[in-house]
């Protein structure tokens, strides 16, 4: 049986475990893009934290826990490997061992064994040094749920994505897209809690009224969806692109874009914003405390009272109205925004965070 390995102080060595990882999302590179030099990460699927017991780390960098507690439909197997991560877990900080945690979401995107998930969370409310949120609004909602301790949460934005898919200073210096009509852009995944639903209402109502515009809708969509796809594939306003969009296609799709609609039922965190505010697109939305803590002020006139059924129409109808000085002076706000939570920004604080 090997010995179990013992952490050292964070002075002395500096090995991080971090998982679960993911290899297309850019997020956690910016996180860590201001780490000192002597931090070596290595990054691990969800099951892998069993080598806390027998690799020499000092620090574990937990991330979207949904993937790792409760998933899947057998509640005895999750309750089993749940102990045994927390006991793995325990062991880590007897020796010493730092265990920051980053919240993502507020549930499972598919929720399976939510019982499992959500003590997981209220142990590792426990365990954890410190608790990272990107939003005042997590950090409430770890308190009232999980009854997360104040002292341990650290809020530290979302880190936009100035810089990942080209130089930042190309990004901020694009000019408003020269077009004839106004380019509305949704982009990610096609959950039904986005509101894809609604967008391809308003986007066929629209196109019956004869107004201009164009929308591009680009994303992962699912089987379940094919009458959604139809008829937006069947609308001349709309380009829908359902195949994966290649790393170097996102600078020319944003910057050919003027405004991201973001009308989702439920939101928590929001890479997709986030990417969309980085390239100077103000947010249409629901004006719910979720999306006004994660969007210039400035540009918040674009959300809607969510209780409105014509919400996201009229503001899609006041975004078409808009003048383009008006538009450059939000465009401006989302520029500064994205520069104030800049990669380099976020990962200075995180840093921090590992080292108290």
């Amino acid at each position: 049986m090997q010995n179990a390995a013992v952490a050292k102080p964070l002075t002395e060595n500096r090995k991080m475990l971090c998982l679960p990882s993911t290899a297309g999302n850019p997020y956690q590179s910016l996180l860590y893009s201001e780490l000192p030099g002597n931090f070596d990460r290595t990054f691990a699927g969800p099951g892998a934290l069993d080598r806390l017991n027998t690799e020499d780390f000092n620090l574990v960098h937990i991330h979207w826990d949904d993937r790792m507690f409760g998933r899947s439909d057998d509640s005895q197997a999750n309750e089993a490997e749940l102990d045994a991560a927390l006991a793995t877990l325990r062991r880590f900080k007897a020796r010493g061992g730092r265990i920051v945690w980053t919240i993502h979401n507020d549930a499972p995107h598919k929720a399976r064994d939510l019982e499992t998930f959500q003590r997981g969370r209220r142990e590792l409310c426990k365990l954890a040094h410190a608790i990272h949120v990107h939003a005042d609004h997590a950090a409430d909602h770890m308190v009232s749920t999980y009854d997360a301790p104040r002292s341990k949460l650290h809020v530290i934005p979302h880190p936009s994505y100035l810089g990942a898919y080209e130089p930042a200073k190309k990004t901020t210096a694009r000019k408003l897209a020269k077009a004839d009509t106004r380019q509305f852009l949704f982009f990610g995944m096609f959950r039904g809690p986005k509101g894809v639903n609604g967008i391809a209402d308003v986007a066929g109502k629209l196109t019956k009224r004869e107004v201009p515009y164009h929308l591009r809708m680009y994303g992962k969509a699912f089987s379940s969806q094919a009458r959604m796809l139809n008829l937006l594939e069947l609308n001349p306003n709309v380009d829908l692109r359902t195949d994966r969009i290649p790393d170097e296609d996102i600078p020319e799709i944003f910057g050919a874009s003027h405004v991201f609609l973001a009308p989702y039922k439920s939101m928590f965190t929001s890479g997709s914003v986030m990417l969309a505010l980085t390239f100077g697109l103000p947010i249409i939305g629901p004006n719910i405390r979720e999306l006004r803590e994660t969007t210039p002020e400035d540009c918040h006139a674009l959300l809607y009272d969510p209780a409105s059924p014509r919400g996201l129409i009229r503001s899609m109808l006041q975004f078409i109205e808009m003048s383009d000085t008006e538009l450059r002076k939000a465009r401006k706000s989302c520029f500064d925004f994205a520069r104030d939570r800049a990669p380099n920004v976020c990962s200075t604080k995180i840093a921090r965070l590992f080292t108290k």
